[in-house]
C-alpha cells in the first residue's frame, strides 16, 4: 500500500487529514493535546487499532532524504505551535488529571509535554519528496529530558493549561525542542515548567538515524536559542566524557567515600553500623513491576516515552513521601537527565526500580532504573534511567552508602543535585584545583 501511495501521491488512510499550516502566533486556533495526538497518528500513518494489521512503511525509505543538502532549511517559526488541556470545561478530562490532594498530576503532563515535543518536530521536518497526504518517512521519537524545573506548585484541576514550544537547536538527525507550559490564573498565564528535550529522526523501521532540516536562525533571539543548543550539546558530551563509569572519583570525592566509611563503621570492631537519624541507600529502595498493555503504545508501536516517565515519577514521589519526616509532603522541583536508551515493546514487564540517592537539606535527588524483564530467560534489559529531584519542609534524613556499587550512585547523585541547584556549572565540575588534574 505505500508504495502504491508513493507512485500515486494518493492517501494511504481515508480517515487521514492534511495537516494544515498553523499560524505562527498567539491566536491559534485552540487545539487541544488530543487534537495533537490525533494529527500525529494522520502524519505517521499510525496503526489506529491494535488489532488491525499494520502497515509497512518499508516502501517509504524510497523517500527518504540521504543528506541535509536534499532538504530546504527550516526556521523556528515553521515549528511553533500550541495546544491545550481544557480542565476548565471538560469535566470528564479533569478527573483524569486531579490528584488525592485537589491538585494537577504532574505526570500526565509529562506525558503531554512529551507527545507535544515530538509534533513539533513533525512540524519541522519538511521533506520535498513527500507529496501531500502520504505518511511521514520520519520515526522521531525522544532521546533524552534533559531538563525540567517545576516553579508552580499549586497547579489548579479546574483552569486550563496551555502548551507551546518549538525546535530551537538541530543537529544532523537530533532536535532539540524547548516546550513551556502555562496555566490560567485570574485572567493571566503563569509559567509552570519549561522543558528541554532531545529528539531523534529514524528512519521508516525506526533501524538507524535519518537527516532532518538544517536550521536557519533569523534574529538574534533565535541566534542565541542556536548558541545555547551548541552549549548544551557540549555539556551533554562532557558528562558522558566524566561518568563515574569511565572515570574514577576525583580526589575530593575519595575524601567524601573514606568519610561515610568513617562515619559507618565501628572504630574498635570495624563492623558497619547506621548513626542515629540516618538511612542506609539500601532502605529506601521502592519496586513496582508493570505489565505494558497496547493502550499505552505510541504511533509506532512501541509504548509512550510519557506514559514511562508518568509511571518512573509516581514511583519516585511514593518513595519520596516514606522517607520524608512524618507529615512533610514533597513536591517536585526538577527533571534531569532522563535518558531513552531501547524502546519497550507492547507486552513488556517493565521492572521500575527507585533510590533515594543524595540528600542534602530539604532536598532529596532520586534515582529511578527501568528494565525490561525475560521471565523465560530470567534477564533485565536497562532501557531507561530517571533522575527526580524533591523538596520538603522539614530536613530529610542523611543517605549512607553501604558498598563501593552504593558510593558511585551516591556521586551520581550528587553531582547531578549539584548542577542542578547552581552549585556546580556542569555535572562532575571540578570540586578544586587538585581535582581539575586528578583525570577530571
Amino acid at each position: 500500500m505505500f508504495s502504491h501511495c508513493i507512485r500515486s501521491g494518493l492517501a494511504l488512510f481515508k480517515s487521514a487529514v492534511p495537516v494544515r499550516h498553523i499560524c505562527i502566533t498567539r491566536t491559534v486556533r485552540r487545539q487541544t493535546v488530543q487534537d495533537v495526538i490525533a494529527r500525529l497518528e494522520s502524519v505517521t500513518g499510525a496503526q489506529t487499532s491494535f488489532s488491525s494489521p499494520a502497515e509497512d512503511r518499508a516502501a517509504l525509505e524510497a523517500i527518504l532524504p540521504r543528506s541535509q543538502a536534499e532538504l530546504p532549511g527550516r526556521r523556528m517559526a515553521d515549528s511553533y505551535d500550541e495546544a491545550y488541556i481544557p480542565l476548565g470545561k471538560d469535566l470528564a478530562l479533569r478527573e483524569k488529571y486531579i490528584n488525592y490532594m485537589g491538585g494537577v498530576r504532574t505526570g500526565r503532563l509529562m506525558e503531554d509535554i512529551d507527545v507535544f515535543a515530538v509534533w513539533l518536530c513533525y512540524k519541522y521536518v519538511k521533506n520535498p519528496k513527500q507529496l501531500p497526504n502520504m505518511p511521514s518517512p520520519f520515526c522521531i521519537v525522544t532521546a533524552l529530558v534533559d531538563r525540567m524545573d517545576f516553579t508552580a506548585h499549586n497547579l489548579k484541576p479546574d483552569e486550563d493549561i496551555r502548551l507551546s514550544g518549538k525546535v530551537t537547536y538541530v543537529g544532523t538527525s537530533s532536535l532539540e525542542t524547548t516546550v513551556v507550559l502555562e496555566q490560567l490564573d485570574g485572567g493571566h498565564w503563569e509559567p509552570i515548567t519549561k522543558a528541554e528535550m532531545v529528539m531523534v529522526a529514524r528512519d521508516p523501521l525506526n533501524t538507524g538515524s535519518a537527516v532532518v532540516n538544517p536550521l536557519v536562525a533569523d534574529t538574534p533571539e533565535e541566534q542565541e536559542m542556536v548558541k545555547v543548543g551548541k552549549v548544551n550539546k557540549v555539556r551533554r558530551k562532557r558528562m558522558a566524557e566524566q561518568s563515574l563509569f569511565k572515570l574514577p572519583p576525583t580526589q575530593s570525592e575519595v575524601a567524601l567515600i573514606h568519610q561515610v566509611f568513617i562515619d559507618t563503621v565501628d572504630h574498635g570492631t570495624f563492623r558497619q553500623r547506621r548513626p542515629e537519624n540516618a538511612l542506609f541507600m539500601s532502605e529506601t529502595k521502592l519496586k513496582n513491576l508493570i505489565i505494558c498493555h497496547p493502550e499505552n503504545r505510541n504511533v509506532y508501536g512501541k509504548i509512550f516515552g510519557g506514559y514511562l516517565m508518568r509511571q518512573a515519577l509516581e514511583l519516585a514521589y511514593a518513595n519520596a513521601i516514606i522517607n520524608c519526616s512524618s507529615g512533610s509532603r514533597p513536591r517536585l522541583t526538577h527533571v534531569d537527565d532522563i535518558l531513552f536508551r531501547k524502546p519497550v515493546d507492547v507486552g513488556s514487564l517493565l521492572y521500575l526500580l527507585s533510590r533515594v540517592v543524595y540528600t542534602e537539606g530539604n532536598n532529596l535527588q532520586l534515582c529511578v532504573s527501568a528494565e525490561v524483564v525475560d521471565p523465560r530467560l530470567g534477564t533485565k534489559d536497562l532501557t531507561n534511567v530517571f533522575y527526580f529531584t524533591f523538596t520538603t519542609k522539614e530536613p530529610v534524613k542523611p543517605i549512607l552508602p553501604q558498598t563501593y556499587h552504593e558510593m558511585m550512585m551516591y556521586l551520581d547523585g550528587r553531582r547531578h543535585y549539584q548542577a542542578l541547584m547552581g552549585e556546580k556549572k556542569f555535572y562532575g565540575q571540578a570540586d578544586t584545583e587538585a581535582d581539575a588534574h586528578s583525570g577530571m
